[in-house]
């Protein structure tokens, strides 16, 4: 999912009030008791909140779990979720007040112990846990990894409703952080036979699940109504339809057998209109495709080589030509709707092949490229696009691609064998500005394959994580931008735009698709039994 999924953040239709809109400022109405949404979904890897890593299953756990914290989608900011509030001097130590009144959707009460337990069952290597590395700023993580404690040291119950968490560093986005799913509590039947558990999890959201995970058939829940927090789910049910083919949830959603199809098939883009009309909804997101640069080959470590590739391509144009209009240029590295976004732009990314061309003959650029992708995901097309402008711009003639299954090239990076440019996408896990750069450009980070390295990115990055006012953690988190797009150790290339369609019995107005691309299904409204 981090390598592959996508940062989502504004949207044209809906808001997160929890009510549709009918479009003229009167709340849509909706089915006596809130009805059932059927949505598209694929196959689930897991179900278990430390392991899901992928959208089909974290999707799903959004709605069966709630966390710590929760995201306001008006203000991208976290919110109150089990936690009632939290407070922190040094952004070191932090406290967690929980409300009294949580419990699993089997009746066990929540308290500050099971998000003790939960978190070091997680991070225990017995259980292979593919999000353990999310607590690696937690005091103690390393040396329960490393076999020489039981539990962290870091996570600690005062008492039954409050929660202390230590970090081994200043870290201000943890209440971003904790919203994400890794961090869901769980309940102690789940460690009695974990299989079993992820058949049914039982959770603590704002629905349960009604029978079992039927494999490659659909996911059903039922709105919990005994759920803690603020603004319960709209739909009394839920049922995420498993589809092997998206195509044919497309045709499902025109034949109104599927209520939401939550983004649109490549291949039907230009038909969207006239098959669905007012039934579908554009969102801008931040789903972020780059082209980075292995800057442990010589030929690369000359930044004007970098800017000048970057400014040989004409985004708009590939663009128009091979996505019909679905993506925005991107001219950032933070997401333009979170509070950092848009105060830097790119340069660099603006299309200029004639100052790009003279820059690359002045730097010695390479007159050979090898361009690297993963296969199977539809990238063929624009990177031989972009191959052809470097053709036609700077005249580099010798162009050839390597192209691998996704495991595959991960592999290829991790060994820094990568020789040229490559392709790779992120996804924020929470919305946060750190998310979407320290991870991939801090020095030595595991997301880091350009192999770049800025003291002066990392001294910004680490005082925005150790600063307690937000405001000033925002200015320095755009200050770090800032040398990246300077320092272009990647080629921001768009920000891909989703179309979710959907059936008449829901109201347009009401669908909302948050940062990580999920569309919230909790407050959809259906105006059709």
């Amino acid at each position: 999912m981090s390598a592959a999924a996508a940062l989502v953040l504004a949207a044209c239709g809906g808001g997160d009030d929890n009510g549709g809109d009918t479009g003229n400022g009167e709340p849509a109405e909706g089915v006596e008791g809130g009805g059932t949404v059927s949505a598209y979904n694929c196959e689930p890897q897991f179900l278990v909140p430390a392991n899901s890593t992928e959208v089909c299953g974290s999707w799903v756990l959004g709605s069966l779990f709630t966390g710590l914290t929760q995201t306001d989608f008006d203000t991208y900011e976290p919110t109150a979720g089990v936690a009632e509030s939290w407070d922190t001097e040094d952004n070191v130590t932090w406290t967690f007040t929980l409300g009294e009144d949580w419990t699993f959707h089997d009746g066990e009460e929540i308290t500050a112990q099971t998000f003790v337990d939960t978190y070091n069952w997680a991070v225990d290597p017995d259980n292979a846990q593919q999000s353990a590395n999310f607590f690696d700023n937690f005091l103690g993580y390393q040396e329960v990894v490393d076999g020489d404690a039981e539990e962290m040291e870091g996570v600690r119950a005062v008492d039954d409703y409050t929660l202390e968490i230590e970090l081994t560093e200043p870290f201000s986005p943890l209440p971003d952080m904790l919203t994400y799913t890794a961090f869901y509590p769980m309940p102690s039947v789940a460690y009695d036979d974990i299989e079993a558990f992820e058949e049914a999890p039982v959770g603590n959201g704002r629905y349960m699940m009604d029978g079992v995970w039927e494999h490659d058939q659909q996911i059903a829940v039922n709105r919990y109504e005994d759920w803690a927090g603020e603004n319960p789910g709209l739909p009394e049910r839920i049922e995420w339809r498993i589809y092997s083919e998206v195509d044919t949830a497309y045709l499902d959603v025109q034949a109104g057998n599927l209520d939401i199809l939550d983004n649109a098939p490549a291949n039907r883009r230009t038909t969207v209109e006239a098959d669905f009309g007012d039934n579908a909804q554009d969102f801008d997101t931040s789903s972020f495709t780059y082209l980075g640069f292995p800057l442990y080959q010589e030929e690369f470590q000359d930044v004007d080589v970098r800017h000048a590739l970057s400014m040989a391509i004409d985004r708009e144009l590939i663009i128009d030509n091979i996505f019909d209009g679905a993506q925005t240029p991107a001219e950032n590295i933070i997401p333009p709707d979170l509070i950092e976004g848009n105060e830097n732009t790119c340069e660099f990314c603006q299309y200029d092949p004639e100052a790009a061309a003279d820059l690359y003959e002045e730097a010695g650029g390479p007159d050979e490229l090898t361009v690297y992708f993963n296969s199977g995901a539809g990238h063929e097309d624009w990177v031989e696009a972009v191959a052809n402008q470097w053709r036609d711009n700077l005249g580099i003639e010798d162009i050839t691609f390597e192209s691998l299954e996704f495991a595959q090239y991960l592999g290829l990076h991790d060994e820094q064998s990568i020789t040229g440019p490559y392709r790779l996408g992120w996804t924020l896990s929470y919305p946060s500005a750190q998310y979407a750069m320290e991870p991939i450009y801090s020095t030595g980070a595991s997301s880091n394959y350009a192999d770049y390295s800025s003291d002066e990115f990392d001294q910004l990055i680490s005082q925005a994580n150790s600063e307690t006012d937000p405001d000033a953690a925002a200015g320095l988190y755009t200050d770090a931008e800032a040398v990246l797009l300077e320092d272009m150790p990647v080629i921001p290339m768009w920000f891909t735009n989703y179309q979710v369609v959907h059936s008449d019995r829901i109201d347009g107005e009401s669908i909302f698709m948050d940062q990580a691309t999920f569309t919230r299904l909790e407050q959809v409204v259906v105006t059709q039994e």
